[in-house]
C-alpha cells in the first residue's frame, strides 16, 4: 500500500529539507551546493567592447572596398558617396554570398516572383505559420506605433512639443546560413512597415526559402542576398544601379536611415 502525506505534512516536510533541518527519515538535506561560493575579492567587473577588434579592421576594408576612390576630375580623388555594384558583386562572390556561376550568380537582388515562388513552395502548415505570425506581429506593431502621438503643450513665451514621423528607408538584417532566422524578417520587416517607412530593404545572406517566403509576406520592397559587413555597407551608404550601355541590369538601391536586426561579429562591427 501506497500512503500518500496529508498537504500539509507535504508542506512541513519540503520546509524543513529547504531550510536544513532534518526530518523522520524519508528526506534528507542535501548534502551538496549547486552553486560555487564566491567572495566579493573574487568577482570582478569586466567590461568588454562589443565589438570585435579583428573583425572592426576586416569590416572597414569591406565598407572602403564598397566605395572604392575615384578621380573627381579636377585632379583631386575622393571616396564615392554609395557602394559601386561590381565591387559589391566581386566582393559577394569572393565570400560566398552569390555563387560565382550559374543563373544567380551576377544579380545580389533577388526578385519578388523568387520570393513568391518560395512562399507557394512552402506545404499549408508553414504558410499558415507565417501568416499567423505576421498578422499577430502586426497588430502590436501597429498599437505600439498609435501609442506614440505628436505632443504640443503652451510654455511661457511660445510652444514645446514633439512631432513623430517615419525615416525614409529601412534597413532589415536577418541572419542565414544553415539556421535561417524568418523571425527577424518579420519582426524587422512588418514593424517598419507600421512604423510608416515607405520604403524598406531586407539582406540576408544565402537566404532560404522560408526567409524568401517571410520577405514575402512582410513586404519587403528589395530583398539583398548578402550579408556580413557588405550587407550593412550596401544599406548605410546604398547602391548604384548597374548598367550596361543605357540599360540597367541590377536596380539601385537607397541609402537607409537606420539599420536593425541581428547579425554576427561582422555585422556588429560594420554597424
Amino acid at each position: 500500500m501506497f500512503h500518500r502525506p496529508s498537504t500539509n505534512a507535504s508542506v512541513v516536510i519540503l520546509l524543513s529539507v529547504l531550510a536544513g533541518i532534518p526530518t523522520n527519515g524519508s528526506f534528507s538535506p542535501p548534502t551538496s551546493t549547486m552553486l560555487t561560493r564566491r567572495t566579493p575579492q573574487e568577482v570582478q567587473l569586466e567590461i568588454k567592447d562589443p565589438v570585435d577588434p579583428t573583425a572592426l579592421e576586416q569590416a572597414k576594408a569591406i565598407l572602403n572596398e564598397l566605395r572604392p576612390i575615384t578621380n573627381n576630375g579636377n585632379d583631386q580623388q575622393q571616396q564615392q558617396n554609395s557602394c559601386c555594384p561590381s565591387a559589391l558583386l566581386s566582393i559577394a562572390h569572393r565570400l560566398g554570398d552569390i555563387p560565382k556561376s550559374g543563373n544567380d550568380s551576377d544579380s545580389y537582388i533577388v526578385s519578388p516572383s523568387r520570393c513568391q515562388a518560395a512562399f507557394d513552395s512552402l506545404n499549408d502548415a508553414e504558410r499558415q505559420s507565417l501568416l499567423n505570425i505576421h498578422s499577430r506581429v502586426k497588430v502590436f506593431a501597429e498599437a505600439q506605433r498609435r501609442s506614440v502621438v505628436d505632443v504640443e503643450v503652451d510654455i511661457p513665451g511660445g510652444m514645446a512639443g514633439q512631432s513623430v514621423s517615419p525615416c525614409r528607408a529601412a534597413g532589415c538584417y536577418a541572419p542565414g546560413g544553415r539556421y535561417p532566422l524568418p523571425s527577424s524578417v518579420i519582426m524587422t520587416v512588418v514593424t517598419a512597415r507600421a512604423a510608416g517607412c515607405p520604403y524598406v530593404v531586407l539582406a540576408s545572406p544565402r537566404p532560404a526559402p522560408i526567409t524568401l517566403a517571410a520577405a514575402h509576406v512582410a513586404g519587403a520592397d528589395i530583398v539583398l542576398c548578402v550579408g556580413g559587413a557588405q550587407a550593412i555597407g550596401s544599406m548605410a551608404y546604398g547602391v548604384d544601379a548597374k548598367l550596361e550601355g543605357d540599360k540597367e541590369t541590377i536596380a539601385s538601391v537607397p541609402a537607409c536611415d537606420v539599420i536593425v536586426g541581428p547579425g554576427n561579429k561582422w555585422v556588429t562591427a560594420a554597424k
